[in-house]
């Protein structure tokens, strides 16, 4: 395994362990399944550090209030752009996300 995809692995377990555990505290937790912590180590897992970080930042973006909710899973291709637009690797579009979970004790 890379340096840079381990040091990414460490950045979201740091993440994970930490400021989204602070969130959770103040009654804020991720609105997809899975969630962004895990969708982040599945794109790097997939596509790499770069096109993988570029869509986990996405993905942390619109993970408000006000922003998309519901299942989403990572991709499972890597969309083709200009290396000079790493932006776009990203899906900044909000609004919902394929069919939302219930859990059986809502």
């Amino acid at each position: 395994m890379s340096l840079r995809r381990s040091a990414a692995y460490v950045l979201l377990a740091i993440y994970k362990h930490g400021p989204s555990q602070m969130f959770q505290l103040f009654g804020a937790r991720c609105q997809h399944t899975p969630t962004c912590s895990e969708y982040g180590a599945e794109c790097v897992a997939r596509h790499g550090w770069w096109p993988g970080g570029w869509m986990t930042l996405a993905r942390f973006i619109r993970c408000r209030p006000g922003g998309s909710y519901g299942y989403d899973p990572a991709p499972e291709a890597k969309p083709s752009v200009p290396f000079w637009q790493p932006w776009r690797y990203g899906d900044w579009a909000s609004g919902p996300r394929g069919a939302v979970e219930s859990s059986p004790d809502a």
